[in-house]
C-alpha cells in the first residue's frame, strides 16, 4: 500500500509538472525580437495549416503546443479569416487570443470605375468617395512596381498603371489603402485577360502592353464590337503602313480638353502621344479599356476601310481612301 502510495505521488508530480511545463510554454514569449510582421489567415485554412504558417514565419518555436492548447480549448472553428499584424515575441496564449478575436465588420463602399477612364480620372473619384486623397492613389499607381502578375512583364519601369486597372465595380473596405483598390483591379483584369488571348497576342508576335496601349486609344475612339473590330484592324494597317494614327483621342489626352474632335492647334502639339505628330503607337495607354475594346484589339475585324469618322448624330462613316475620307468629312462635318 505504501508503494502504491509513493507511486501515485510520483504520477500526480510528474503530471503536475508536466501541466505546469505545458502552460509555461503557452505563456512564455516567443524567441524572434524582429518586431511586428503581417499574417494571414486565408478561406478554409484548418489549425494544423495556421500552427505550421506560424511556425514558418516565425512566430512559433513549436507548432506542438498551439495545437494541443487550441484542441483543448476547443478553438478549432473560432480562427477568423483575415489578415493580422502579429508581434513575433507574442506568447502562444496571446496569439491564439488575437486570431480568434471577434472584430467589429468592417464597412464596405461599392465604387464603380467607368470604362475608358484614365488614371488620373479614377485617382479623383476615388477621392470623391473618400477614400484617401488624389495624390496617394497617383503616387502609388506611379511609384510602386512590386506587382507578380505574368501581364506587367512588357509594361516599361518608368510607366505607371495606365491601361490595367480594370474598370468595374467593386466592393472596398471603407479604410481602404490605394493598394487593396489596385490588388482588387490588377487581379480583375488577370482573370479577364483568358490563357487563350494571351496565346494569341503572342501567336500574332505584339506585346500585351502593345495592345492595350491601342485599346485604350479604341475604347475612347469607337463604340460597338463589331465598330471597335474594324476600327482596330485601321489602326493596325496604319500601323503596319507607318501610316500616323492620328486619333483625336490621343490628344485630347494631352489637352484634357473632353472636346469630341481637337482644333487644328491641338494637332500641331509637339508631345509623344500626339498620334498625328507621332508615328507608331503613343508611349503608354491613354485610358483603360474595357474586355471589348482589348479583344477588338486582339481580334479585330479586317476590311478595306483606312479611315473614319462619327458624325454630330454619333453614326459612324468608314472610308476607304483619303479622298473619300475628306468627301465624307465635308458632307457630315463641314
Amino acid at each position: 500500500m505504501k508503494k502504491f502510495l509513493i507511486f501515485l505521488i510520483i504520477i500526480i508530480m510528474i503530471i503536475s509538472g508536466g501541466w505546469v511545463y505545458f502552460n509555461l510554454q503557452l505563456e512564455k514569449p516567443n524567441n524572434n525580437p524582429f518586431g511586428d510582421k503581417n499574417f494571414v489567415i486565408e478561406q478554409g485554412q484548418g489549425v494544423e495549416k495556421i500552427a505550421d504558417q506560424l511556425h514558418q514565419e516565425g512566430f512559433l518555436e513549436e507548432p506542438f503546443y498551439f495545437k494541443v492548447y487550441v484542441g483543448l480549448k476547443k478553438l478549432q472553428s473560432k480562427f477568423i479569416e483575415d489578415e493580422y499584424v502579429l508581434n513575433t515575441t507574442m506568447s502562444i496564449k496571446e496569439i491564439v487570443r488575437e486570431l480568434t478575436k471577434e472584430k467589429p465588420k468592417r464597412q464596405e463602399v461599392k465604387i464603380t470605375i467607368l470604362e475608358g477612364w484614365n488614371n488620373n480620372e479614377i485617382a479623383e473619384y476615388l477621392a470623391q468617395q473618400n477614400l484617401f486623397s488624389k495624390q496617394e492613389f497617383v503616387e502609388y499607381i506611379t511609384t510602386a512596381n512590386d506587382f507578380d502578375f505574368e501581364f506587367l512583364a512588357d509594361k516599361p519601369q518608368t510607366a505607371d498603371l495606365e491601361g490595367f486597372l480594370y474598370p468595374d465595380t467593386y466592393l472596398v473596405y471603407a479604410d481602404a489603402i490605394p493598394s487593396d483598390v489596385v490588388g482588387k483591379m490588377l487581379v480583375n483584369f488577370d482573370n479577364k485577360l483568358t490563357d487563350e488571348m494571351r496565346q494569341d497576342i503572342e501567336k500574332q508576335g505584339k506585346t500585351i502592353y502593345e495592345v492595350i496601349t491601342l485599346a485604350s486609344i479604341v475604347e475612347k475612339e469607337m463604340y460597338g464590337y463589331e465598330n471597335r473590330q474594324i476600327v482596330a484592324d485601321i489602326f493596325w494597317q496604319r500601323l503596319r503602313d507607318n501610316y500616323p494614327l492620328q486619333s483625336d483621342a490621343t490628344v485630347n489626352y494631352i489637352t484634357k480638353k473632353g472636346t469630341t474632335r481637337p482644333n487644328l492647334d491641338d494637332t500641331k502639339i509637339d508631345n509623344p502621344y500626339n498620334t498625328y505628330q507621332n508615328f507608331g503607337l503613343p508611349p503608354g495607354p491613354i485610358s483603360n479599356p474595357s474586355i471589348e475594346a482589348i479583344k477588338a484589339v486582339i481580334y479585330p475585324k479586317q476590311t478595306d476601310y483606312y479611315f473614319f469618322l462619327t458624325t454630330p448624330d454619333n453614326e459612324i462613316i468608314f472610308s476607304r481612301n483619303h479622298q473619300e475620307h475628306i468627301d465624307n468629312r465635308a458632307k457630315y462635318l463641314d
